[in-house]
């Protein structure tokens, strides 16, 4: 384990810290930032949270992946777009041997989007819709237009199939941006391979949702402690889920 180290020191190398070994053939990575006292938002946004490397560490780990998964609430509140790299991190794409962009991977089951919106672009890749059966066919078939749309689950979405449909693609380094209802299902499911937090040294007081939020678990899901950095006060945590 590499322990409080910064971030920015010399001899730390972010891309190395949170590189995923090459021989692992599927990675489901969900990143999150959260106050001392354990929110995840400020005034509805997450990004009320954040720093200079907390973006850093943040842009760096789509950086290292095929697809970004992020709940449809999670994409309207923090303004998403599909992401486009340029300059220096189209380079690092590159060098990683990865497409110039990564998939965007939304999960909807209302499907309330706006197709003419930044979140679906006119050029490749095209971004994907994970719904289920229960979803209003008339608005899949809309969606259609504009998205690759995935029916996975009948009466809700089917974590453990939509993971199989995206590896199916090619698509085996998963970077899972949220919500915390997402997060909660997709710990259910038990898909989920590695935890990155950022832990902000605020106080936000109560009202806010914690990382995990809606669902219930079965038991608490046990982690092994991979690195911490620290920059400014803000601690970087690499945590590995264990599966029994």
């Amino acid at each position: 384990m590499r322990s409080l180290l910064p971030i920015a020191a010399e001899g730390v190398d972010l891309e190395a810290s949170y590189a995923v070994a090459a021989d692992v053939p599927w990675h489901v990575r969900v990143s999150f930032i959260s106050s001392a006292d354990g929110a995840v938002t400020v005034d509805g946004r997450a990004g009320g949270l954040g720093s200079a490397g907390d973006r850093r560490v943040f842009a760096l780990l789509r950086d290292l992946s095929d697809v970004i998964v992020v709940g449809a609430g999670t994409a309207r509140a923090e303004g998403y777009a599909a992401p486009r790299p340029t300059g220096r991190r189209l380079d690092r794409r590159r060098r990683h041997g990865l497409p110039d962009a990564p998939t965007l991977a939304l999960v909807s089951e209302r499907l309330a989007f706006d197709p003419e919106g930044g979140l679906f672009p006119d050029d490749e890749p095209r971004t994907v819709v994970i719904t289920s059966g229960a979803s209003p066919p008339e608005r899949r078939a809309e969606v259609a237009r504009h998205a690759d749309v995935l029916v996975c689950g009948a009466a809700a979405v089917d974590l453990v199939a939509a993971a199989a449909a995206l590896r199916d693609r090619g698509l085996s380094r998963v970077h899972c941006e949220g919500g915390p209802q997402l997060f909660a299902t997709a710990l259910r499911a038990r898909v989920v391979d590695e935890l990155c937090l950022t832990l902000a040294p605020l106080l936000t007081g109560p009202g806010a949702d914690r990382i995990v939020a809606g669902v219930g678990l079965p038991a608490p899901a046990q982690m092994v402690l991979d690195h911490v950095l620290e920059e400014d006060g803000y601690l970087f945590l690499r945590y590995q889920l264990l599966h029994s």
